[in-house]
């Protein structure tokens, strides 16, 4: 029986082990570290896993008798010790070497600069000792983007006008504190802002040719006295020829990355001067997008990303494609106020929508909802699925409605 490893099957990490376990395949777990958040270690569905570890360097005696066909990175906190295991191990993986430049904003800009590819020219800070040096620096009419050298989604990033927000942004900062993550924030990077449309760009490496897994464009709203506020995410369909601009330049990206094997997930803004990565990762997108993406593609993502760990005949350039549409919708809080969930009533006639397909809440009932300025502030989501791309505007008005208010 074949065994695969799977490190801080967390997030969407989790998705794995149920289908490897369906091919007759035996999951590990090992769990990177024991500073881990809860809110990541209760994902743990230990049911899914022969056996759960805690990683320490002698546990490597131990992996070296399994004859491991796999080392999968369940979700960010994973990304150094796969590729540190992969390695001492000889198995198909990333290296070590370059670890950092799927891990840390700056390594990674730093990598598209010696491509050479666009990217953002970023200032890098370490400590506060920087920031008088940075700032003095800065175009004092220019907008720039203040955020952690590795948190994860939109935690810690600030958008500033000229130096005098800048450097508010960087004094207040969370400095040698725990992010989300449970890592300690390792600094902070100040860059300039980016206009233009965001997307979202997953691919799965097959020995370093890259397969474009999904394509989604971000549709956000000026609101709330914010330019960023989400509202939806819409898959596209890869193969269309308007996005292979955007789609040539992320696999030049994800090679300057060093990513061999297995999906990277990266996000990339449509400037007046073309696509621009913001960053990447190398692991699944997050949220509920995989699952959805199995209704919206074929092969989907997560068949994509399981056939290249486990070193599956790689599938044509241009294999995946859309076989529906699909939107995940954000819900939006214009004012502070307790949160109570719709009625039965209200949920039973939103599930009875027809391109419905789930709805999720950040919040708890008796919660006192935060004004939605960011991703970070929004209070929850739903996603559809249908044939129609007209009917999922109809869905969107009709859930948002009925699940919101």
């Amino acid at each position: 029986m074949k065994t695969v490893l799977i490190v801080d099957p967390f997030s969407t990490g989790k998705l794995y082990a149920p289908l490897l376990n369906a091919q007759g395949i035996r999951c590990i777990a090992v769990i990177s570290t024991r500073a881990l958040p809860e809110h990541f270690t209760n994902d743990l569905i230990t049911e899914n896993f022969h056996e759960v570890y805690v990683w320490e360097e002698s546990l490597l005696i131990t992996l070296e008798t399994l004859s491991l066909s796999a080392v999968i990175a369940g979700c960010e906190t994973a990304i150094y010790l796969t590729d540190y295991l992969t390695e001492l191990l000889g198995i198909p993986g990333n290296s070590r070497i370059t670890s950092d430049l799927r891990r840390n904003k700056f390594s990674m800009q730093e990598a598209l600069k010696k491509y050479p590819l666009a990217n953002i020219a970023s200032h890098l800070l370490s400590s506060k000792n920087r920031i008088d040096e940075v700032v003095a620096k800065l175009d004092p009419a220019a907008t720039y983007v203040v955020k952690p050298l590795n948190s994860a989604a939109t935690e810690g990033v600030v958008f500033a006008q000229g130096k005098g927000e800048v450097e508010t942004a960087l004094r207040n900062a969370a400095w040698q504190q725990k992010n989300d993550l449970g890592e300690v924030n390792l600094g902070f990077i100040v860059q300039p802002f980016i206009a233009g449309p965001e997307y979202v760009v997953d691919m799965v490496a097959f020995d370093g040719t890259y397969i474009i897994a999904s394509v989604c464009k971000y549709t956000k709203i000026q609101k709330n006295g914010s330019m960023f506020v989400y509202e939806s995410l819409d898959t596209l369909d890869p193969q269309a020829t308007e996005l292979q601009p955007l789609t040539d330049y992320a696999r030049q990206a994800a090679a300057a990355l060093g990513v061999q094997v297995g999906p990277i997930h990266m996000e990339i803004i449509w400037s007046d001067a073309g696509p621009v990565m913001i960053e990447a990762g190398g692991r699944l997108h997050g949220g509920i997008a995989p699952l959805l993406f199995q209704q919206v593609y074929h092969p989907d993502l997560l068949s994509l990303a399981l056939d290249s760990y486990l070193g599956r005949s790689r599938p044509k350039a241009d294999a995946v494609s859309q076989i529906s549409h699909g939107r995940i919708g954000f819900f939006c809080c214009d004012k502070r106020h307790t949160f109570e969930t719709p009625s039965p009533q209200a949920i039973q006639s939103a599930q009875a929508d027809e391109a419905y397909c789930g709805h999720r809440y950040f919040i708890r009932p008796g919660d006192t909802t935060p004004v939605t300025i960011d991703f970070a502030t929004c209070p929850g989501l739903f996603w559809l699925q249908s044939p129609s791309a007209l009917q999922l505007d109809i869905s969107t008005a009709n859930l948002r409605n009925k699940l919101w208010g």
